[in-house]
């Protein structure tokens, strides 16, 4: 499990944007992977790690209240086949999006990235950010809504 360590600390550091935070919320995902370890036999532990991770952020953000940590980063992941043009499209289309995600409102912004970037359920997102599962529905509804709007109006500069 600790040939894992760098990964999951890059990848909780990436979530809480605070190093010695990070490292503390490594640390924890060892103990308690660990713990977990004795009782019951774990199939897929890079995955179970991941997921640790991502409860003791989501059981921190609870306690602390901190829901500031939700950003966007553009992540871009390429096939190596793919044509020069294609990777220059895809950029373009990847920065309007990046843009139209950043002038959501905070709120908004935070429900959708959780949403669909993270991958957070709508129960989860309405826990970590204390607001009804309504609430989140209507976030990301709005969201999708501006984000759409906007992109259709500025189809010249995606090049659709």
């Amino acid at each position: 499990m600790l040939s894992y360590y760098k990964e999951l600390f890059a990848y909780i550091q990436n979530l809480v944007r605070d190093k010695e935070y990070a490292k503390d919320i490594t640390q924890e995902t060892y103990m308690r992977t660990l713990e977990a370890n004795t009782n019951t036999p774990i199939d897929n532990k890079r995955a179970f790690l991941y997921r640790v991770a991502k409860n003791i952020i989501i059981d921190q953000a609870r306690k602390n209240n901190k829901t500031n940590f939700i950003e966007f980063e553009e992540k871009d992941i390429l096939s190596k086949d793919i044509q020069a043009e294609e990777i220059v499209l895809k950029l373009n289309e990847d920065q309007v999006l990046y843009e139209e995600i950043k002038k959501l409102p905070q709120k908004r912004r935070q429900v959708f990235v959780l949403y669909i970037v993270e991958g957070y359920s709508r129960k989860e997102i309405s826990q970590v950010l204390n607001i009804t599962i309504a609430s989140v529905e209507k976030h990301i509804s709005r969201a999708s809504l501006q984000i759409r709007e906007s992109l259709e109006s500025n189809k010249d500069i995606i090049g659709e």
